[in-house]
């Protein structure tokens, strides 16, 4: 994904994890703000975006409700607690030291019962796994699962044990970008027992609450 489309991306794929009834919501790494205003437009809601670069979170301030600009440790002491009823991190998580500690902060901005929406990339993605098992190659590039500024990495099972560490319930987790299940992925799947099920997916989203 080029940058001016990471920046100004819809995410349109994300919104059936979304529920009809939110009221508040806050995008963490919001960019341009694009996301979130589709949001506001389609469900009359409340939108609020954190920002680090500055170029985006001032495009951003012209679309949403509230938009802090800064990285996350630098505004949470800003945010409302008990407030939101959806909070994003829309190819956020994998950029941070810690994404625990943000995750774990976020609960007290969460109303009761409420979700936290993730969008993270697979490492385990088969056109990573090619590069690496067959071209004996780990190659860095300026966008997508191996994007340079991506400090942590992330398989299924590795996205399930951080949300569930961080005192969270796995409601839902769907992979995205998916290649079509009618080729030979599926083949290597049924090879393997069913044991490569998730190399399909680029990304995976999941919808999970405190408990």
């Amino acid at each position: 994904m080029k940058e001016e489309d990471y920046y100004f991306s819809e995410r349109k794929e994300l919104l059936k994890f979304i529920s009809p009834k939110i009221e508040r919501t806050l995008d963490v790494g919001c960019a341009s703000g694009t996301f979130s205003e589709q949001l506001k437009n389609k469900f009359d809601i409340e939108t609020w975006g954190i920002e680090m670069v500055e170029e985006y979170a001032l495009i951003a301030k012209e679309k949403l409700d509230y938009t802090l600009h800064g990285t996350f440790d630098e505004v949470y002491e800003k945010l409302p607690k008990n407030y939101f009823d959806c909070i994003f991190f829309n190819d956020v998580l994998e950029h941070m030291v810690e994404p625990e500690n943000c995750l774990k902060k976020v609960k007290q901005n969460l109303m009761p019962g409420k979700t936290v929406i993730a969008s993270i990339p697979n490492i385990r993605y088969i056109n990573i796994l090619k590069n690496l098992i067959l071209k004996r190659d780990w190659k860095y590039e300026d966008s997508g699962i191996l994007d340079h500024t991506h400090l942590r990495f992330f398989t299924k099972k590795s996205i399930v044990r951080m949300f569930e560490n961080c005192g969270y319930k796995i409601n839902r987790i769907e992979g995205i970008r998916s290649i079509s299940p009618y080729c030979l992925t599926s083949i290597i799947n049924l090879l393997a027992f069913n044991s490569l099920d998730d190399i399909k997916h680029q990304q995976f989203v999941v919808v999970a609450s405190p408990l």
